[in-house]
């Protein structure tokens, strides 16, 4: 039997997630956090793993690299409800060796779908992505306007001054996973998947202008 282990910090989605593949035919087992990750996998082969893509103590990219170094040969399927932070985050998926995506919303038969085919060792990407991979290589190529507003600029704006983003928190007065969700957005805009990525496009289209610090 195919066995599966879920790594979801919010304990009513997993157990449903649980439920929904043992009764279409895994073995499953569920976690609420990465964080033991390392002792589970000495004990214990999983021939999947479906992990949540936002968890406070270590997040599913985060969870997916340390799971990958275990186990360079790991199939894991990213299971998020915030389709909008995949987009950005897709190119570094691919290159870390992640195996798909699917949103919480998406039906059952499209989660198990999606297993399957990383049994194979396949890529089954959902249409939402594909159409808005599409959609943003089209306007990077157009050079579409990028409008950023004032929280976003002020963001960048430390990001190009090489600031961390729990420093940028502290000058914003606001949380550091505030300051992530924003940085998802942004990177959305400009079509970009790192903050380098980011310096660079925002020095292209001219967008910012950092101001030198007093010393």
């Amino acid at each position: 039997m195919t066995s599966v282990l879920v790594i979801d910090d919010h304990a009513v989605v997993a157990s449903g997630t649980r439920a929904v593949l043992q009764n279409a035919g895994f073995e499953v087992e569920s976690q609420p956090s990465a964080k033991n990750i390392a002792a589970l996998l000495k004990e214990k082969h999983f021939d999947l793993f479906v992990i949540d893509l936002n968890m406070p103590d270590m997040d599913g990219m985060a969870a997916s690299d340390l799971i990958l170094d275990l186990d360079p040969d790991a199939k894991i399927i990213i299971y998020t409800g915030y389709e909008t932070e995949i987009e950005p985050l897709f190119a570094s998926m691919i290159e870390r060796g992640i195996a798909g995506v699917v949103s919480k919303s998406a039906s059952i038969d499209s989660l198990i779908a999606a297993l399957n085919a990383a049994l194979r060792d396949e890529v089954l990407l959902p249409i939402w992505l594909v159409q808005r991979l599409h959609v943003r290589d089209t306007e990077r190529k157009s050079g579409t306007n990028v409008h950023l507003n004032q929280t976003e600029r002020k963001i960048l704006t430390g990001v190009m001054r090489g600031e961390t983003n729990r420093d940028i928190a502290g000058e914003l007065l606001i949380g550091q996973r505030t300051v992530e969700k924003h940085l998802t957005g942004i990177f959305q805009k400009l079509g970009v998947h790192s903050r380098i990525e980011a310096i660079e496009r925002v020095n292209e289209l001219g967008l910012i202008r950092v101001p030198k610090r007093n010393a």
